[in-house]
Protein backbone atom coordinates (compact mmCIF):
# COMPACT_ATOMS: atom_id res chain seq x y z
CA UNK A 1 0.00 0.00 0.00
CA UNK A 2 1.27 3.43 -0.88
CA UNK A 3 0.73 6.34 1.49
CA UNK A 4 -0.76 9.24 -0.50
CA UNK A 5 2.15 11.46 0.51
CA UNK A 6 4.52 9.03 -1.28
CA UNK A 7 2.66 8.77 -4.61
CA UNK A 8 4.99 11.07 -6.51
CA UNK A 9 8.18 9.55 -5.08
CA UNK A 10 7.08 5.97 -5.80
CA UNK A 11 5.79 7.01 -9.22
CA UNK A 12 9.22 8.42 -10.10
CA UNK A 13 11.07 5.37 -8.75
CA UNK A 14 8.79 3.04 -10.67
CA UNK A 15 9.20 5.00 -13.91
CA UNK A 16 12.98 4.96 -13.53
CA UNK A 17 13.24 1.19 -13.13
CA UNK A 18 10.70 0.48 -15.89
CA UNK A 19 12.60 2.60 -18.43
CA UNK A 20 15.14 -0.22 -18.72
CA UNK A 21 12.45 -2.38 -20.35
CA UNK A 22 9.95 0.15 -21.69
CA UNK A 23 11.86 3.17 -23.02
CA UNK A 24 8.74 5.34 -23.41
CA UNK A 25 7.12 4.45 -20.09
CA UNK A 26 4.92 6.85 -18.21
CA UNK A 27 3.71 6.11 -14.70
CA UNK A 28 0.85 7.69 -12.82
CA UNK A 29 -0.17 6.82 -9.26
CA UNK A 30 -3.35 8.19 -7.80
CA UNK A 31 -6.76 7.48 -6.39
CA UNK A 32 -9.63 6.35 -8.61
CA UNK A 33 -7.88 7.09 -11.93
CA UNK A 34 -9.57 4.11 -13.64
CA UNK A 35 -11.02 2.14 -10.75
CA UNK A 36 -11.73 2.56 -7.05
CA UNK A 37 -8.78 2.73 -4.70
CA UNK A 38 -5.16 3.51 -5.44
CA UNK A 39 -4.30 2.94 -9.10
CA UNK A 40 -0.86 2.39 -10.60
CA UNK A 41 -1.09 3.25 -14.29
CA UNK A 42 1.86 2.24 -16.49
CA UNK A 43 1.65 3.41 -20.09
CA UNK A 44 3.89 2.28 -22.97
CA UNK A 45 3.54 1.62 -26.69
CA UNK A 46 5.38 -1.68 -26.02
CA UNK A 47 2.18 -3.12 -24.52
CA UNK A 48 0.52 -3.06 -27.93
CA UNK A 49 -0.32 -6.64 -28.91
CA UNK A 50 0.35 -8.05 -25.44
CA UNK A 51 -2.31 -9.80 -23.41
CA UNK A 52 -3.21 -8.32 -20.01
CA UNK A 53 -1.27 -10.87 -17.98
CA UNK A 54 1.80 -10.52 -20.19
CA UNK A 55 1.82 -6.79 -19.51
CA UNK A 56 1.57 -7.20 -15.75
CA UNK A 57 4.16 -9.99 -15.71
CA UNK A 58 6.74 -7.97 -17.61
CA UNK A 59 6.14 -4.83 -15.52
CA UNK A 60 6.41 -6.59 -12.18
CA UNK A 61 9.57 -8.46 -13.22
CA UNK A 62 11.23 -5.10 -13.91
CA UNK A 63 10.40 -3.67 -10.48
CA UNK A 64 12.94 -4.19 -7.68
CA UNK A 65 11.62 -6.75 -5.20
CA UNK A 66 11.89 -4.46 -2.18
CA UNK A 67 9.96 -1.64 -3.90
CA UNK A 68 7.29 -4.05 -5.09
CA UNK A 69 6.84 -5.81 -1.76
CA UNK A 70 6.80 -2.64 0.33
CA UNK A 71 4.49 -0.48 -1.76
CA UNK A 72 3.03 -2.23 -4.81
CA UNK A 73 2.12 -5.81 -3.96
CA UNK A 74 -1.03 -5.05 -1.98
CA UNK A 75 -3.67 -2.36 -1.89
CA UNK A 76 -3.25 -1.08 -5.46
CA UNK A 77 -4.99 -1.73 -8.75
CA UNK A 78 -2.61 -2.00 -11.71
CA UNK A 79 -3.27 -0.81 -15.25
CA UNK A 80 -0.75 -1.45 -18.04
CA UNK A 81 -1.99 0.51 -21.04
CA UNK A 82 -0.92 1.57 -24.49
CA UNK A 83 -1.14 5.33 -25.07
CA UNK A 84 -4.44 4.86 -26.93
CA UNK A 85 -6.16 2.67 -24.32
CA UNK A 86 -8.42 3.50 -21.41
CA UNK A 87 -8.57 1.46 -18.23
CA UNK A 88 -11.84 -0.14 -19.32
CA UNK A 89 -10.07 -1.55 -22.40
CA UNK A 90 -7.66 -3.47 -20.17
CA UNK A 91 -10.45 -4.60 -17.84
CA UNK A 92 -12.31 -6.09 -20.83
CA UNK A 93 -9.31 -8.07 -22.12
CA UNK A 94 -9.41 -11.86 -21.92
CA UNK A 95 -7.50 -13.52 -19.10
CA UNK A 96 -5.98 -16.98 -18.76
CA UNK A 97 -8.70 -17.93 -16.28
CA UNK A 98 -11.20 -17.44 -19.11
CA UNK A 99 -9.81 -20.53 -20.89
CA UNK A 100 -9.06 -22.65 -17.83
CA UNK A 101 -12.09 -24.89 -18.43
CA UNK A 102 -10.97 -25.31 -22.07
CA UNK A 103 -7.37 -26.22 -21.21
CA UNK A 104 -7.64 -29.90 -22.16
CA UNK A 105 -9.16 -29.08 -25.55
CA UNK A 106 -6.55 -26.40 -26.24
CA UNK A 107 -3.72 -28.73 -25.21
CA UNK A 108 -5.16 -31.39 -27.52
CA UNK A 109 -5.33 -28.95 -30.46
CA UNK A 110 -1.71 -27.94 -29.84
CA UNK A 111 -0.72 -31.59 -29.78
CA UNK A 112 -2.52 -32.25 -33.06
CA UNK A 113 -0.31 -29.70 -34.83
CA UNK A 114 2.88 -30.79 -33.00
CA UNK A 115 3.11 -27.27 -31.63
CA UNK A 116 6.00 -27.77 -29.22
CA UNK A 117 8.11 -29.56 -31.82
CA UNK A 118 7.33 -26.75 -34.26
CA UNK A 119 8.55 -24.17 -31.74
CA UNK A 120 11.70 -26.21 -31.16
CA UNK A 121 12.28 -26.40 -34.93
CA UNK A 122 11.57 -22.68 -35.34
CA UNK A 123 14.40 -21.80 -32.97
CA UNK A 124 16.72 -24.75 -33.71
CA UNK A 125 19.46 -22.64 -35.25
CA UNK A 126 18.93 -19.40 -33.33
CA UNK A 127 17.32 -19.90 -29.90
CA UNK A 128 18.46 -16.41 -28.89
CA UNK A 129 15.82 -14.99 -31.28
CA UNK A 130 13.07 -16.07 -28.88
CA UNK A 131 11.25 -12.93 -27.75
CA UNK A 132 11.54 -12.10 -24.08
CA UNK A 133 8.40 -9.96 -24.27
CA UNK A 134 5.97 -11.36 -26.84
CA UNK A 135 4.51 -14.51 -28.36
CA UNK A 136 5.86 -13.64 -31.83
CA UNK A 137 6.98 -17.12 -32.88
CA UNK A 138 4.06 -18.75 -31.06
CA UNK A 139 1.60 -16.64 -33.03
CA UNK A 140 3.43 -17.29 -36.32
CA UNK A 141 3.58 -21.07 -35.79
CA UNK A 142 -0.12 -21.19 -34.88
CA UNK A 143 -1.09 -19.04 -37.86
CA UNK A 144 0.90 -21.28 -40.21
CA UNK A 145 -0.92 -24.27 -38.70
CA UNK A 146 -4.25 -22.71 -39.68
CA UNK A 147 -5.38 -21.29 -36.35
CA UNK A 148 -7.59 -18.20 -36.60
CA UNK A 149 -7.06 -15.11 -34.40
CA UNK A 150 -9.49 -16.29 -31.71
CA UNK A 151 -7.82 -19.72 -31.54
CA UNK A 152 -4.39 -18.09 -31.38
CA UNK A 153 -5.48 -15.89 -28.47
CA UNK A 154 -6.95 -18.88 -26.63
CA UNK A 155 -3.72 -20.82 -27.16
CA UNK A 156 -1.66 -17.89 -25.84
CA UNK A 157 -3.91 -17.64 -22.78
CA UNK A 158 -3.44 -21.39 -22.26
CA UNK A 159 0.34 -20.88 -22.39
CA UNK A 160 0.00 -18.18 -19.74
CA UNK A 161 -1.88 -20.74 -17.60
CA UNK A 162 1.30 -22.82 -17.94
CA UNK A 163 3.40 -19.83 -16.69
CA UNK A 164 4.78 -18.96 -20.12
CA UNK A 165 4.52 -15.26 -20.97
CA UNK A 166 6.68 -15.04 -24.10
CA UNK A 167 8.43 -17.14 -26.76
CA UNK A 168 11.48 -17.59 -24.53
CA UNK A 169 9.38 -19.11 -21.73
CA UNK A 170 7.71 -21.50 -24.16
CA UNK A 171 11.07 -22.54 -25.60
CA UNK A 172 12.96 -22.95 -22.32
CA UNK A 173 10.19 -24.11 -19.97
CA UNK A 174 7.41 -25.82 -21.92
CA UNK A 175 9.19 -27.40 -24.89
CA UNK A 176 11.45 -29.51 -22.61
CA UNK A 177 8.44 -30.69 -20.57
CA UNK A 178 6.69 -31.86 -23.71
CA UNK A 179 9.84 -33.41 -25.15
CA UNK A 180 10.23 -35.49 -22.02
CA UNK A 181 6.62 -36.65 -22.28
CA UNK A 182 5.25 -34.85 -19.22
CA UNK A 183 2.13 -32.78 -19.75
CA UNK A 184 2.17 -29.03 -19.26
Amino acid sequence: MIPAADYERIQNQLAECLKTVFDDVQVQIGDQIHYKGTNVVVTSRHFDGLLAEQRFHHVVRAVPKDLYEEYLQRGVVWFELTPDEAGIDLMRMARAVDVKNQAAAIEKSLGEINFFQSIRDYFAKEPERASLLRFEAVREVLKQAGFNEQEIERACLYLILQDAFCDAHVLTDLVPKHASGSAA
